[in-house]
């Protein structure tokens, strides 16, 4: 009997627990911070930025990270809106289409605007390390899902196919 009336308390505290760690998986704070702060550092430390390089570097990053969130906040809302509207007749996506566009390309120049920035507290020797990093990171960053063969698709398709896989004559 006495068992019985002990037994919701252990079973609440596992509940609640659950709920605590399915939290923490599907947000994971943690990460996310450790990831910017990784990320932040690498460009540093690649660069082996001296202490007021880093300062000059956290002074510009600040700003930058609000406009990045503001976009990124506002493209979101867009998308929302965008893919909400599939109920409605006679809706003309292209208006908000080019809106996300437009907020794209404006996040893209902030990009590109922060990096010169970056790119100008460097001295003679961390240039070539930056210029380097900056277009490993564009050319990493477009890389495309592997064919089925496992192998990446060419960029140029203006190839003849492949031995076996012509079309028919």
């Amino acid at each position: 009997m006495m068992k019985s009336k002990l037994l919701p308390i252990p079973l609440i505290l596992l509940i609640v627990l659950n709920g605590v760690l399915i939290f923490m998986l599907l947000k994971r704070p943690h990460e996310k911070e450790s990831q910017n702060r990784n990320q932040r550092n690498f460009l540093t430390a690649q660069l082996q930025f001296s202490i007021a390089q880093k300062e000059q570097f956290s002074a510009l990053e600040q700003p930058h990270k609000e406009y990045m969130t503001v976009f990124d906040t506002q493209i979101k809302k867009s998308k929302d809106f965008l893919f909400r509207s599939f109920s409605e007749k006679n809706f003309n996506s292209d208006s908000i289409t080019t809106s996300i566009g437009m907020i794209v390309a404006k996040k893209e120049t902030e990009v590109f605007h922060f990096f010169q920035k970056v790119r100008n507290i460097c001295n003679e020797e961390q240039l070539k390390s930056f210029d380097e990093i900056i277009m490993n990171a564009l050319h990493n960053g477009k890389r495309r899902p592997p064919h089925e063969s496992g192998m990446q698709r060419p960029m140029n398709r203006n190839h003849p196919p492949r031995e076996g896989r012509r079309p028919p004559r």
